[in-house]
C-alpha cells in the first residue's frame, strides 16, 4: 500500500486475496465529446499516472523479493513442510477506463467503491500472470498512455479477448529479473522494530518503578 500511495494511487479493498488500487486521473485532463466523456491521452497528468502505476507495482515486485522480513518466509520450516520452496510471489493487472465511484455499506461501515466491467477487466489480467508466467500484465489501452521512454520498456506478448469484454485486448509485460536483488533489510521495519524495544525498555522501567 506504501508504493501505491507514494506513487500517486490509492489502495481501494480487497477482493478476496487481491486488492483493487486505484489511480484516478484529474478533471483537467477530460472533456465532453458528443455527451460523453473523453480523456486527453497526450496530457501529462494522464502519461504520469500511467507511468506511476507500473512503477508502483515494479516497486512492490522488487521490496518483496529483496527485503529480508518478507525473504524470511521463504526459509521458513514450517512452511517449506507444507509447501515445498515456498515464496511470496504477487501478480499485478493494469487496465483503465470508467468506472461508477460511489460509497457502499450502511450506517455502521461505508467503504468507496468502483463498479465497472473495466475492474473486472483488471481482474483477469492478475489471474493471467499465472498463465503466462509473469509478474505483471498491462493492456494496450494503458500502455498508450505510457511516456515514450516508459512504453519502450514493456513487452507485447499476446492479444486476447477477456471474459467480460468483447473487444480484443493486446497485453503487455515488463521482464524483470529479481533473482539478482540483493537482499537488504527494510529501513521501516528496522526503525518500527527499534520503536517497539524502546517503549518495551520504557514499560519495563515504570512497571520496575511502582514495584
Amino acid at each position: 500500500h506504501s508504493c501505491v500511495h507514494k506513487y500517486n494511487g490509492s489502495a481501494n479493498k480487497n477482493i478476496g486475496e487481491a486488492f483493487l488500487l486505484v489511480w484516478k486521473f484529474p478533471d483537467e485532463t477530460t472533456f465532453e465529446k458528443n455527451g460523453e466523456i473523453e480523456l486527453n491521452k497526450r496530457h501529462f497528468e494522464v502519461q504520469l499516472n500511467a507511468d506511476l502505476a507500473l512503477f508502483a507495482f515494479i516497486k512492490t515486485i522488487a521490496k518483496i523479493n529483496k527485503y529480508t522480513h518478507i525473504l524470511a518466509y521463504k526459509k521458513h520450516k514450517g512452511l517449506n513442510a507444507r509447501i515445498k520452496d515456498y515464496s511470496i510471489k504477487m501478480g499485478f493487472g493494469l487496465h483503465m477506463g470508467w468506472a461508477i465511484e460511489g460509497a457502499i455499506g450502511s450506517i455502521f461501515k461505508i467503504d468507496a467503491s468502483y463498479l465497472s466491467p473495466n475492474v473486472n477487466i483488471s481482474s483477469r489480467l492478475e489471474a493471467a500472470t499465472k498463465q503466462y508466467g509473469v509478474h505483471l500484465l498491462v493492456s494496450g489501452e494503458v500502455c498508450q498512455l505510457m511516456s515514450s521512454r516508459v512504453r519502450g520498456y514493456m513487452r507485447e506478448i499476446d492479444t486476447v479477448t477477456v471474459k467480460g469484454s468483447i473487444f480484443p485486448i493486446k497485453l503487455n509485460t515488463v521482464d524483470l529479473d529479481v533473482d539478482t536483488l540483493q537482499e537488504v533489510a527494510d529501513k521501516y521495519e528496522t526503525w518500527a522494530g527499534k520503536e517497539k524495544q524502546a517503549k518495551r525498555a520504557s514499560n519495563s522501567k515504570r512497571l520496575l518503578a511502582k514495584i
